[in-house]
Parts: C-alpha cells; structure tokens; sequence
C-alpha cells in the first residue's frame, strides 16, 4: 500500500499502450503548401519539435534531422530542430522548456492535454488552420470523422491536433500460443474475460514456472485492468484520468467510479486471480513488464488495448516468440480516447504559422512522415514494396543507427505510414473504418475545465497513486482496502471534483440541444 510510483506512469501505460505498436502503413505520396514554391524558398522559419520515441534514442540526429531538412525547406520554407526523448524524460523535459522561456514549438501532450490548456502552454489554432492546416484537416476528416476538432476544443478555441491513427483500442489478451497449446487449449475457448481463469489454471498446471499473467508492457504496475473495465462498462473518464467522476454508461449521473459495483467486481476478480497464482507476488511493485517476461519465457500473457487485428505479427517479432491476441472487450470512445495524443503549438512560440505548417506536412506528407519514424532509405531500413519496409540484414530495431518505428501511433497519419514486412495492409484499413464503427460516449466532446478544483485534483491525485497500483494487481484485500481508498479520496476533495464536473457536463448537455 505504500507503492509511490506514481499516477503519471499508470496513467501514461493506458494512454500509449495501444499506440506503441500501431501497425504503419502508406499509400499516395501527400503534400502541403505547394512543393518548392517561392516564397518558402526565400524566408526560412526555424521551430523545435519534440518527440517521444519508445525505440532506443540515438547519440547523434544529425543524418535525421537533415532529412527532414531537405524535405520542410523546400516544401513549406521551415527549417526544423528535431528533439527525441525517451518516454520517461519526454513530459520533463518540455514542461522544462515551457517554464524556462527555451524554444519549444510543436510537442505533444501524452494524456495531459488539459492540463497544458489550463496553464495556458499552448496557442490556439483555429485562426490557422483554415490558411495553413487545410489538407490535415480534411486527413483527419477522411480518416477519423467530421468531429474529431471537437476533442481538443475549449470555449471555443482549437488547441491541438489528435494523432490521426486507428484510435479505437478493445481489450486484447495478449498469450504465448506456443505455451496455449502446450497447455492442450484452443485459442477458440477465449472469448471473453470469464473465460481467462481455466486458461491461466492450464498453463500453470502445464508449467508451474511460468507466471500465467502480468501487467501491461509499458507499466510493470498496470494490469490493464481499468481499460477492460472501461470499454466492457462503458465508463467515461470525462477527460480527468483520476477516475473521480466518471459517467457509466448514458445515465448522465457523475459518479465516484471507485465507489461503483463496476469497479468493485473488476478488482474482486484480479483478486481471485492473483490468489490462484495467476500473477506475480510483487505484481504492485515490479519493475518487470509483461514484454520482458514473455520474451523471456517466464510469462504468459497480459492484457493490452491494441487496434486493428495485427499486433500478435508485431509482437511476436519484437520478443521472439509465437504471439498471438484475441479481443476481449469492445473499446469506448470518449474524449480522452482522442485527445490524449494531441499535438499541441506552445503559446511562446514565435513561429505559430511555421509550426502550423510543419503539423499540415507532418499528417499528409508520406516522406516526411516515413524519415521521422524509420530514418534513412539503406541505411535505417529497406523499401519491400509500397507499403511494406524491413531492416537491413543482420540488423534490428535496438542495431541500426535510427528508428522510432514504436511511436508510429503518436505521429502523424496511420495511413501514409510504412508497415513492417509481413503486417497486411488490409489491417491499417480495419484499424480507420473501426474509428468511425466504434460506439461513441454520448459525452463525446466534453472537456473537464479543471481550474474550480486545481487543489482537490492534486489531492486526489496522490491518493490514487497511493492505492490503485495495488488494488488493480489483486494484490491487497479489496474488501478493506477499497473502503480506505474511497475515505481518503472524500478527505481528498473527491465531492468537490465530482460536483464541479456535474455542474460542467450538465451545461455542456443543454448547449448541444
């Protein structure tokens, strides 16, 4: 109970957990601005664009940097200076540069969109992006859907760009199908969460090492628990990720969601689990993810939200063993399902209309999108064919001397992105048409204006820390430990958030009449 790894690395694993592996593909070389046009020819802008990237960051980014050089000086008159951080450092590193006056232009949020909002970081767009942002908007209206501008828009004002990739993120069981059958199981028998204990029970009975289950590949503390939760019960987060007042279902009631029977039941059950001897002990504080334990033959599965219908090829191939998924939840879109990849133009920048410019190029420009994440032709990876790109021989994606391929979901459009040798295009398709099919909260587009209750989210912040690392690894009674939980989240100023954000949703419900 004393685990203070903090919300922010929970919090993070479910915003990105689907993203890492998005599968990347292209089609029609797109381009913005008029290529080689005159005037970008005679004034050159310069701005600075962080990215997070999950693959190893490399010493030099000098070759890079210059690709991307050649490509946005001629085509949009913008010089670029390419920043790449690791997920760890990224946050830390542009709140540093935002507080200190450093140039920092184009960034994005990874989940903290509102919080850059309210402390007024970002400039809004709206007056640009009918000039220089036209071919990103109609991208993402193709792509996505007419209202995805509503998700990161407040009092009227548009503050960023949502990645524009297969968003809708159901809730796979990830598992070794070698171990599967080793165990005697079909992957048939699994079609919902009820059906994952007599699976883990025969792989467990099959080998006694191996741990059946584990938490998510990004957060050694995450058991993908909450996601489940989420898009099985269809809960939104109305776009503050403590889970203090969320909305299940169409009820328009907001409601403690750890005081909820959905919650409870959800923990009860990883309880079970976990005193079967499905999970590790030291789930609630490992600094092992899932990925290692797999990868080293220790682990069996774990629970992530992944789009599209590829993922176990991708999988497989980064941790060496025969992985494959089946979906066990639906996904649910709110907000924050939208919003919390956001590219975002600071407020400080000097060069607003260059960073616009350079956001419309990074959606529709096939090479710009491509040397970003894969790096150099020939050097960083090799062509297969119009989609499809692999490495160089005898190289992979911790050897060769560039690559952010793992941030494919995080830049740009999933659709003019290469794919990896062997992913099927088709997937990149499914992935886009499931953006449009996937149920969509009723509160889709509501924003939680969090300035009324700045301390009570800080607060409750700290309590959640404090408790939901253990309660969602199974690892503590829930039958005390959630009455706890919820006292100190009253102490908190839970009611105060819960209230403030009825008051806010209950407008935001009359205005769309």
């Amino acid at each position: 109970m004393n685990n203070k790894k903090g919300l922010g690395s929970l919090l993070l694993s479910m915003v990105i957990c689907g993203s890492l592996l998005s599968a990347c593909g292209g089609n029609s070389n797109t381009t913005s601005e008029g290529s080689g046009n005159t005037e970008a020819k005679a004034k050159v802008a310069e701005i600075v664009f962080a990215l997070p990237s999950f693959n190893r960051i490399p010493d030099d980014l000098s070759k890079v940097t210059n690709a991307i050089n050649a490509i946005t000086t001629e085509k949009i008159g913008v010089k670029v200076d390419f920043r790449l951080f690791g997920p760890a450092d990224y946050a830390q590193k542009v709140n540093l540069a935002l507080q200190s006056g450093e140039k920092m232009d184009v960034f994005t949020t990874l989940g903290q969109f509102s919080n850059y909002v309210s402390k007024s970081q970002v400039a809004p767009l709206e007056e640009l992006l009918p000039e220089h942002g036209k071919e990103l908007t109609a991208i993402l209206d193709k792509d996505f859907g007419p209202d995805i501008l509503k998700t990161t828009t407040m009092d009227g004002h548009i503050y960023g760009i949502p990645v524009n990739k297969g968003m809708a993120l159901p809730t796979n069981i990830i598992f070794n199908a070698d171990m599967l059958t080793d165990a005697g199981v079909s992957a048939d028998s699994i079609q919902s969460v009820e059906d994952l204990p007599a699976v883990f029970a025969a792989v467990k009975k099959k080998s006694p090492d191996v741990v059946p289950f584990g938490p998510i590949n990004v957060n050694p503390t995450d058991t993908g628990l909450v996601n489940w939760m989420k898009g099985a019960s269809k809960v939104d987060y109305l776009t503050d990720t403590t889970g203090v007042g969320v909305v299940i279902g169409d009820s328009g009631k907001v409601v403690n969601f750890y005081e909820s029977d959905v919650f409870k039941n959800g923990i009860q059950m990883m309880r079970e689990w976990f005193n079967a001897g499905y999970l590790q002990k030291d789930t609630a504080t490992t600094t092992i993810t899932a990925m290692e334990m797999v990868s080293s033959g220790r682990g069996f599965s774990f629970l992530g939200g992944y789009s599209g219908m590829e993922v176990g090829k991708q999988l497989s191939a980064q941790v060496g063993k025969n992985i494959e998924t089946k979906r066990i939840a639906p996904f649910y879109f709110d907000t924050s399902a939208v919003n919390s990849v956001t590219w975002m133009v600071s407020s400080t920048s000097k060069e607003t209309e260059a960073a616009v410019k350079f956001l419309n190029l990074l959606y529709t420009d096939k090479e710009l999108i491509n040397t970003i994440l894969f790096g150099i032709e020939g050097e960083d990876y090799l062509k297969v064919d119009e989609h499809h790109v692999k490495f160089p021989e005898g190289m992979d994606a911790n050897t060769v001397p560039y690559t952010s391929m793992l941030s494919s979901g995080i830049v740009g459009s999933e659709s003019l992105q290469y794919q990896m040798e062997g992913i099927n295009w088709s997937d990149v398709e499914l992935k886009l048409q499931e953006n449009k099919d996937t149920a969509r909260s009723p509160y889709f587009g509501f924003i939680f204006d969090q300035g009324q209750v700045k301390t009570q989210m800080s607060a409750v912040t700290n309590v959640v820390s404090q408790f939901l690392p253990a309660l969602v690894s199974g690892s503590v009674d829930p039958d005390t430990i959630i009455a706890k939980f919820n006292s100190a989240l009253k102490d908190a100023g839970a009611q105060d958030i819960i209230d403030s954000k009825q008051q806010q949703l209950d407008q935001w419900l009359a205005a769309q009449k």
